[in-house]
C-alpha cells in the first residue's frame, strides 16, 4: 500500500507539470504535420504516416521519460520532502519502486494518448482503423519504461538532473544502436574489439 500510495503522488505530481503540457502538445502536433504531409509524400503516404508518427511517439516519449524522470528525485531532495517520506515507516525501496509505477503510469497515459490521436488520422486515411499500431505502441510503451527505470537510477546516484538526463539520453541512443555492435563479432576484428563489442552487447538494452 506504501508503494501505491507514492505512485498516486508522484503521478499527480507529473500530471501538474507545465513542461509535460509542452511536450504533449508539440508531439501531439507533431503526429497532426505528419499526417498533412503524408499527403503530398511520394509513394505510400500511409506507411510515411505511419513511420514518422510512430517515430515522433517513441522520441517524445522517450523525451518525456527522462525529463520526468531526472528531476523527480531532485525535487523531492530541493523541497526536501524526501525526508518527511522516509522519516515514516516507509524504506528506501518503497520509495523508488513507488515514483518508478507513478511515471509509468503516466508515461503509459500519455502513450495511450498519442496512439488513439495517431489511429484515428490514420482511419481517415484508410477508411479503417488499424490495430495493429496498438501493438507497436505497446512495444514502444515497453522502450519508454526502461528508459524510466534508468533516468531513476541515475537522477538517484547523480546530483545534477542535467547530467542524469545526459547519461539517460546517452543510454537510450546507445541502446537503440546495440544491434550495429554484432558487426565487431566477426574474426576480422582484433580479439580484444570483439570482446568490448560483445560485453557491450551483453550490457546495453536493446532498445
Amino acid at each position: 500500500m506504501k508503494v501505491f500510495a507514492i505512485a498516486l503522488n508522484t503521478f499527480r505530481e507529473a500530471i501538474r507539470n507545465k513542461i509535460l503540457y509542452s511536450i504533449i502538445f508539440f508531439a501531439c502536433l507533431v503526429v497532426a504535420i505528419a499526417s498533412i504531409f503524408g499527403s503530398f509524400s511520394i509513394g505510400n503516404q500511409v506507411k510515411f504516416v505511419k513511420d514518422f508518427t510512430l517515430m515522433s511517439v517513441s522520441l517524445f516519449g522517450a523525451v518525456i521519460a527522462i525529463v520526468l524522470g531526472v528531476n523527480l528525485l531532485h525535487k523531492e531532495l530541493e523541497r526536501r520532502t524526501i525526508l518527511n517520506v522516509l522519516s515514516k515507516p516507509v524504506s528506501r525501496w518503497e520509495f523508488i519502486a513507488g515514483k518508478f509505477l507513478g511515471l509509468a503510469t503516466t508515461v503509459s497515459l500519455i502513450v495511450l494518448l498519442m496512439a488513439i490521436i495517431l489511429i484515428g488520422i490514420l482511419a481517415a486515411f484508410e477508411g479503417r482503423p488499424d490495430w495493429g499500431l496498438f501493438l507497436a505502441t505497446f512495444t514502444t510503451l515497453l522502450e519508454l519504461i526502461i528508459i524510466i527505470a534508468i533516468a531513476i537510477f541515475f537522477s538517484s546516484i547523480v546530483v545534477t538532473p542535467s547530467l542524469a538526463g545526459l547519461f539517460t539520453a546517452a543510454a537510450f541512443v546507445s541502446g537503440r544502436s546495440a544491434g550495429y555492435l554484432q558487426f565487431f563479432f566477426t574474426e576480422e576484428h582484433p580479439p580484444v574489439v570483439r570482446g568490448v563489442a560483445r560485453t557491450l552487447y551483453a550490457l546495453l538494452p536493446h532498445l
